[in-house]
């Protein structure tokens, strides 16, 4: 990792603290820490440098000791502190994850996570002395060895800064003037520093000290957010009715200047990058820091790292917030969401049912996964109450009058739409005909096979494979299918050990060689002779057990559901309950924790995403979230 930056705190984006999450405690106990010898190196460098600049001006500033993250689970707050931060061997602090999802709750309801920083008062001149200093190496030695913290002897001013993102998705960045102190002719990131003089107007900056803050706690959580939109406006010469309101990203520490802090965050922009460029053209309160603006989209800049031309053009604020913004990579929402939404819908590119739980009477369509059964006999098979009868049948989502079986081997489709797709996609090939019994048919040799070597719980289906193999032989443009195919990882070797990875493994080439043999009987086609290799059905095999995402389907739970949305009286509301409540603990006495048709799916958005996502998406027709 780049040894100018490292990151002392991160969030996911898609986990970000709003301002309502983020407090402060202020004291002197957070300030700089002094001896004799450094209160007279400061001074004199203060001394030679206002000599050279006159113009210099010593301005108070916030002190970042450390941040505490307070994550509220079901029990007591878990308080975890980052404090000291130094470089590791792979060049980053201490970290710390935050898992803050507000779920679009408001600021008054109680937050999964809150951070709190830990601040004291400091001052530009100290900064100069401490972290800008040529004795800044000696004052961390001295922090380690007399008080355990390598930085308790140097100034660490709180700076912000922010990845500003247009109306187009396209990311800000400003070339610096040759003219400024740090960095110059560098791309950096919009930012700067709060201000402890915007809470204490009619007080000097010397005369700022952190007794006179006591009680502005919550102002000083504002002075930070806003001092974001401040810069932001003050530096690009954009209106501050365009930005959106910052979200926290996390922390990164600069280590040209021996680790000081600076608070990123993401900002929207309302205009576009035509209007935003424009603007900056114009000139704005602090156009003399920068001489360009440049303009990077979201795919060029999670691209970026080390071996980029472009980021050694950068200076290190601006490689910590890009260093944030990617461990945020994901899909962000543009407008609010509550729970039980739908987002977005996606159909796999092919899945399966379990065989197992196929062979447990889990009735599912072949090609959706549906579940077939209707609430009533899902209740009445998984309870062993065979008298069962639910009220309100007419939630139940299930119609058994569009079910339809293939008119050949009698597998079971929810509707006519599905066994048409079934049969124009991979069905055709795959459709066995009367020899659906015949334990000697190829495919159900293979069936047989894979249940003798992957017993429940399940995590993936040989039929996956077996329906790749014929979605192409069916298709006319088999070529965009293989395409499709290669978007997924097929590593053979798999850090979360996979079940099916571990199948990969020596103890089990028995069964896997059995496998490739039964697989290669019962589909091989010479345009997909890599799949049937060994070494080829190893990496298919890794494929889907790496990529396949769980899918579960329950016309009991979405009947359940829908009587969680009813609007009864309150004693046909308890009666209602306590039926549901009953029928579950009979489930669990009889059945245990199979309670759904299971199975899983390639999707693309999963090809997308970093493996593996660990969710279990619930879904009635496709993928849904």
């Amino acid at each position: 990792m780049d040894p100018e930056v490292s990151l002392m705190l991160h969030c996911d984006p898609l986990k970000a603290l709003g301002e309502n999450q983020i407090h402060v405690e202020i004291s002197d106990r957070f300030n700089r820490q002094s001896f004799p010898e450094i209160e007279q190196h400061i001074e004199a460098v203060w001394s030679d440098r206002v000599s050279k600049e006159p113009w210099l001006f010593n301005g108070a500033k916030f002190r970042l000791h450390s941040a505490v993250l307070s994550v509220r689970e079901n029990g007591p707050v878990a308080e975890h502190a980052v404090r000291n931060p130094t470089r590791s061997q792979h060049g980053e602090g201490e970290r710390l994850e935050s898992a803050g999802e507000s779920q679009g709750s408001s600021p008054k309801d109680e937050q999964p996570c809150v951070l709190t920083l830990r601040l004291g008062l400091t001052c530009y001149k100290d900064y100069l002395g401490t972290n800008w200093s040529r004795e800044a190496g000696r004052l961390q030695s001295h922090g380690r060895n007399e008080c355990a913290d390598p930085q308790a002897f140097l100034a660490q001013p709180l700076g912000v800064g922010a990845v500003v993102a247009t109306a187009d998705g396209d990311v800000v960045l400003l070339r610096r003037s040759q003219k400024v102190a740090e960095a110059a002719g560098l791309l950096d990131i919009p930012g700067g520093h709060p201000e402890p003089k915007m809470l204490c107007p009619e007080v000097s900056e010397e005369a700022i000290c952190a007794d006179l803050l006591q009680g502005k706690e919550r102002a000083v959580v504002s002075e930070v957010f806003s001092s974001v939109c401040a810069e932001i406006s003050d530096e690009v010469n954009v209106p501050v009715g365009s930005l959106s309101k910052p979200v926290f990203m996390g922390i990164a520490l600069n280590h040209t200047s021996a680790g000081r802090p600076s608070a990123e965050f993401y900002v929207r922009c309302t205009l576009t990058t035509e209007e935003v460029r424009d603007l900056y053209r114009r000139g704005g309160p602090e156009a003399h820091e920068s001489t360009e603006i440049l303009f990077l989209s979201p795919a060029k800049l999670f691209q970026l790292n080390e071996r980029c031309p472009l980021w050694s053009e950068m200076c290190p604020s601006a490689k910590g917030a890009v260093l944030l913004y990617q461990r945020g990579k994901g899909l962000f929402a543009k407008r609010p969401f509550k729970k039980g939404d739908t987002i977005f819908i996606e159909q796999p590119l092919v899945s399966s049912q379990f065989l197992w739980n196929a062979l447990y009477k889990y009735r599912a369509c072949e090609y959706c996964l549906r579940a077939l059964e209707t609430a009533e006999e899902n209740a009445r098979r998984l309870s062993g109450r065979a008298a069962l009868n639910l009220p309100h049948p007419e939630l139940c989502k299930v119609r058994p009058d569009r079910h339809q079986a293939c008119p050949h081997c009698q597998v079971m489709y929810c509707s006519a739409e599905c066994r048409q797709a079934a049969w124009e996609q991979h069905h055709r090939l795959l459709c066995i005909g009367s020899s659906h019994h015949d334990p000697d048919h190829p495919l159900n040799k293979l069936q047989d096979a894979w249940r003798s070597v992957h017993y429940p719980p399940e995590t993936s289906s040989i039929m996956i494979m077996a329906r790749m193999v014929a979605t192409i032989k069916q298709a006319q443009d088999k070529e965009r299918w293989q395409r499709l195919f290669s978007h997924f990882c097929s590593r053979t070797a798999n850090e979360e050990e996979e079940i099916v990875h571990k199948l990969l493994g020596e103890k089990f080439q028995g069964q896997l060689s059995l496998l490739r043999n039964l697989f290669t009987t019962a589909l091989y086609e010479d345009r997909l002779s890599q799949w049937f290799t060994p070494e080829g059905f190893r990496s298919l095999f890794s494929l889907v057990g790496t990529n396949g995402q769980g899918i579960g389907t329950s016309s009991l739970s979405q009947w359940v559901h829908a009587c969680d949305a009813l609007e009864l009286p309150s004693q046909q509301r308890e009666q209602l309950d306590a039926l549901i409540d009953q029928l579950y603990k009979d489930i669990d006495k009889e059945t245990g924790d199979f309670l759904n048709c299971e199975g899983s799916g390639l999707f693309l958005l999963q090809s997308s995403c970093e493996n593996r996502l660990y969710s279990y998406w619930h879904v009635f027709q496709f993928a849904q979230l």
